[in-house]
């Protein structure tokens, strides 16, 4: 599928972050912030609908890592 050339603005820390993760696991840098953006999305739909696409089990992993970077963010809000 032919993919559309854009741009994206985003913190340099993040994006060195993503190339190490993609050249670490054989991806593109495209491919991971596309999963990165459709988990995003899905996050956004009940556990039940996230179930139903990813299987219980994943639904509950995604649950359990939204739960992680809510707290994370919230001890990055309470130091600054």
């Amino acid at each position: 599928m032919a993919k559309d050339k854009t741009s994206i603005s985003m913190e340099s820390w993040i994006l060195t972050a993503v190339r190490k993760y993609a050249e670490a696991n054989g991806l593109s840098v495209s491919t991971v912030l596309e999963r990165g953006a459709l988990r995003e999305i899905a996050a956004g739909h009940s556990p039940a609908a996230r179930a139903a696409v990813y299987g219980a089990s994943a639904a509950i992993a995604q649950m359990a890592d939204e739960e992680l970077l809510a707290a994370d963010i919230q001890r990055t809000g309470e130091a600054a």
